[in-house]
């Protein structure tokens, strides 16, 4: 009997790991994978070897979450593991499917970063950005031969932007190193020289060897596209649904851009008054002070109108794109703050009207920044877009949140915003209702474009002919525009179809809750929440 008591008081033997420890350890090796880049970073990493250990080091980190229960975790945690299963299996998925190392050849040509390390603006003294390129340089001949050695049959078109790739990281390099004065000049030169060597050797592999077997396809296919929808962003939805969604709202857009075009020119076709509007825009040295203005005038107007609550010393600054960029990043982009940092400076980095340009080009590019377009981008990409939401990530502990960022959450943010701005009264005007709703309809054409090309329904020409006389771009634009389709199956969905998303989020907030009184009562919680699917945000916010 005193045995029997003795067992009966005695420790419980060890259970091993709760179901809270298993997944935060699965997420720390997951986020620790994220943030040192694949393979470590290293020329060796896109090796076919390298490839293939990556693809099976997400399958065991895949079991590994899949062994995690549901059993003893808070909401967020539960969370987290649906959406770590997600991104991992659609990882493993587009890796097999894809292919990229076989079939990407612009992949192997690390343009991005010799461009950051030669621009004016990159961290760090001369002397540190020249050890980091020549580190970086060194490891290109051994990059490329990879590529050489990997690349199969890819898509004609995945070969022709590399080969313009290629073309443009030569100019780059040509003309950025001798502006770098780092007292390493030789060693600078020496790498920059054996660099350039490798670079024309690739070029001429990829326009005499590649170029002529380029006969694959780039299209993802249904199966593919049903499966990132449903497994990565958990929607009960399928291609086909999408599509739908798509021309319905293209449909409904473009009647609200003719009924605000008959305000403006009674008569005239919505196309031909945005067309006119283009002409008015700032002289090519006050673009910076363009967009600035009505960027500090919305991070005012989001203060006292306590849309999100922003902190203390935060802002957004407009720089120059470094010059050795400039012909890969014509109009600019956005560069947000640190998710793991503590800077509060987010930078809108602009492309200057440069001298080289003919009379025409110089007008034409004038006219995209023209003054209707420039409060629409203060919102979209600072306040309160792209800009605040990053500040707000950084408020979640959870380090998942801080490493993901999908685009059916971020883009569709970035464009709810824009609707956002309009109706609590920051955008208005009918000049600028008809910009934003242009800019709507452009990302409409875009969910029926890119479901339409990876599931057969549409060719790369007719696609490109569908933005030219729909949505009025460019052809050059729409060649460009439609090219990035092919190679980021469903990325573009996600300015559209995240935006109705959190949309349909906050109308069950207020069911539930009532309308939010300050703004900031729900979208500091909706932005905090990260940059994950919106059935996943949904939960969090609304439990279910």
């Amino acid at each position: 009997m005193a045995l029997i008591l003795l067992a009966a008081c005695a420790p419980p033997a060890d259970e091993g790991p709760s179901n809270g420890d298993g997944l935060e350890s699965v997420i720390e090796r997951y986020v620790e994978r994220q943030r040192s880049g694949r393979g470590g970073g290293g020329a060796d990493a896109l090796s076919a070897e390298a490839f293939a250990a990556e693809i099976e080091a997400d399958r065991l980190l895949l079991e590994d979450a899949r062994r995690v229960g549901s059993e003893g975790l808070s909401l967020e945690q539960d969370i987290d593991r649906r959406l770590l299963i997600g991104l991992l299996e659609s990882d493993i998925h587009l890796a097999e499917a894809r292919r990229p190392w076989e079939n990407d050849a612009a992949m192997y040509v690390p343009s991005g970063a010799i461009g950051r390390l030669l621009g004016p603006d990159a961290a760090g003294s001369p002397a540190e950005r020249a050890e980091s390129l020549i580190a970086l340089l060194d490891g290109l001949p051994a990059r490329l031969a990879h590529g050489r050695t990997n690349l199969g049959r890819p898509p004609r078109r995945f070969t022709e932007a590399a080969v313009f790739q290629t073309r443009s990281t030569l100019e780059q390099l040509t003309g950025g190193l001798t502006a770098l004065d780092a007292g390493v000049e030789a060693d600078l030169a020496t790498s920059g020289a054996d660099a350039v060597e490798s670079l024309e050797a690739y070029l001429r592999f990829l326009e005499e060897e590649l170029r002529p077997r380029s006969d694959g396809d780039w299209a993802a296919g249904k199966e593919t596209y049903d499966y990132i929808l449903q497994r990565r962003w958990h929607m009960d939805t399928d291609a086909d649904a999408i599509l739908e969604r798509g021309r319905s709202a293209f449909e409904e857009t473009e009647a609200l851009a003719q009924e605000v075009a008959e305000r403006i020119e009674p008569g005239a076709h919505w196309t031909d008054v945005y067309e006119r509007l283009k002409d008015d825009h700032p002289p090519a040295d006050g673009i910076k002070q363009g967009y600035q203005e009505p960027m500090d005038a919305a991070q005012v107007f989001v203060r006292e109108n306590r849309i999100v609550t922003l902190p203390e010393g935060e802002h957004v600054i407009t720089v120059d794109t470094p010059p050795a960029m400039r012909r890969s990043s014509p109009f600019g982009t956005f560069q947000s703050v640190d998710a793991f940092g503590e800077g509060l400076e987010g930078r809108l980095v602009l492309t200057p009207i440069e001298d080289w340009m003919t009379p025409e080009q110089r007008a034409e590019r004038l006219r995209s920044h023209h003054r209707a377009w420039l409060p629409i981008i203060a919102v979209h990409e600072a306040y309160p877009g792209h800009h605040v939401h990053a500040l707000k990530i950084r408020e979640n502990p959870r380090v998942l949140r801080k490493v993901v960022r999908e685009p059916i959450f971020s883009e569709g943010w970035g464009l709810f915003t824009e609707e956002l701005m309009f109706e609590l009264g920051f955008l208005q005007g009918d000049d600028v209702r008809l910009t934003q709703l242009r800019n709507r309809l452009w990302r409409a054409a875009r969910v029926i474009l890119d479901v339409s090309l990876h599931t057969g329904r549409m060719s790369f020409d007719e696609a490109v002919d569908f933005m030219v006389e729909r949505v009025r771009f460019e052809r050059y634009a729409a060649e460009l525009e439609v090219g990035m389709y092919t190679r980021r199956p469903t990325y573009v969905l996600g300015y559209l179809i995240g935006m109705q998303e959190i949309a349909d989020i906050r109308d069950a907030w207020i069911e539930e809750y009532g309308e939010p009184a300050p703004p900031s009562e729900f979208y500091d919680r909706l932005l905090s929440v990260g940059s994950i699917p919106p059935a996943l945000a949904r939960e969090a916010l609304l439990g279910g």
